[in-house]
């Protein structure tokens, strides 16, 4: 009888484990049973504008980078992703987000085990991050509208000056009420 309940228990256990095993790799069953992926891409810029209600804030040709990725986390956060011309290793994300979305929220960058340090530039409070040497993020507030970046394959002055001529200034001029 010991035999036949270890038996039944291994045969469950091997069961659930195949089937969770198959569950998990077939993306269709996950958002059958109601757990849909929060990031939904888009191919341009307008149908994720169209898509969310919001202008997302967006790193120009003439700054040097082209976009490269645009999605939408949860229908109410941009995260678009960009590349320096000609300079592959070289890709920031902007991700913006209107605040009446959560109030609460004062970090839309998805970095954490980092020490933050604020700096202002341009008027506006940044809360700055380096997480490599060669890799940094930033968060600030602007308006009703909270903004973060993060960079990779550039130096500390590289970022700071990105986030002054382009992205906070940007958004100091563009977002406020």
């Amino acid at each position: 009888m010991k035999n036949i309940v270890k038996k039944s228990v291994l045969f469950a256990c091997a069961t659930l484990m195949i089937g969770s095993t198959s569950l998990a790799a077939s993306t269709p069953q996950v958002q059958a049973i109601g757990m849909p992926n929060p990031i939904v891409t888009y191919d341009t810029y307008e149908s994720a504008v169209h898509t969310a209600g919001f202008t997302p804030l967006y790193l120009t040709r003439d700054a040097g980078y082209s976009c490269t990725s645009i999605s939408l986390i949860s229908k109410h956060t941009a995260d678009l992703g960009f590349q320096k011309l000609g300079q592959p290793e070289t890709t920031v994300r902007v991700r913006t987000m209107p605040q009446k979305t959560d109030k609460s929220v004062t970090d839309i960058s998805g970095v954490y085990s980092v020490t933050w340090n604020d700096q202002v530039i341009d008027g506006v409070t940044v809360s700055m991050a380096k997480i490599s040497d060669t890799s940094y993020a930033a968060h600030w507030k602007v308006g009703d509208y909270q903004f973060s970046a993060q960079a990779n394959g550039m130096s500390a002055q590289e970022f700071k000056a990105l986030l002054e001529n382009s992205l906070v200034d940007d958004s100091a001029h563009y977002f406020v009420k």
